[in-house]
């Protein structure tokens, strides 16, 4: 059990300021850092995308949403909502809402790996599901917000959970 409730040795790496950034800042990072996992072997596919906030300064969210495929078969699915506002022009972001949920198939099933969301209330609300290697819920972890880990914290998790599960690994 205490490999489940461990978070990943890199989960304070590659740490940014959890504070409002220029958006063209911030889909440049999750790009650079993405194409980096693609040329290291951790990830395979990338389909996230952002959906854009319209160019007006009403604007009030933009989205990062799609799935990220690991070597070893590991899924992450990615959802994040950023709060957008304007200043002297040009739009920034915060993220509001994070969802993560990394899965993998063994013998035809589908295996539980790894969660992280606060779909029910703010990013005081976020934790951590835990799963044991046969993907049943062991229940779920506050996170304070500094803790979490960033998109490559989580896609590595995923991808060592995932090929453990191949390997036959506990």
């Amino acid at each position: 059990l205490a490999d489940h409730l461990r978070l990943p040795q890199d989960a304070g790496r590659d740490r940014w300021p959890r504070s409002w950034v220029s958006y063209e800042r911030y889909r440049v990072v999750h790009e650079n850092r993405l194409e980096a996992l693609i040329r290291e072997g951790v990830v395979v596919r990338d389909d996230t995308r952002f959906i854009a906030p319209p160019r007006v300064a009403s604007a009030t969210d933009a989205f990062l949403t799609g799935e990220i495929e690991t070597a070893s078969g590991g899924v992450l699915h990615v959802f994040k909502r950023l709060v957008v506002r304007t200043r002297r022009g040009r739009p920034q972001v915060l993220t509001a809402l994070y969802s993560y949920h990394g899965l993998a198939w063994r013998d035809g099933e589908v295996v539980d790996l790894v969660r992280y969301d606060n779909s029910h209330g703010d990013t005081g609300a976020l934790h951590r599901h835990v799963f044991d290697n046969a993907g049943r819920d062991l229940g779920k972890e506050p996170l304070a917000l500094e803790e979490l880990p960033p998109l490559s914290g989580v896609v590595r998790e995923v991808e060592a959970r995932a090929r453990r599960l191949r390997e036959g690994g506990a």
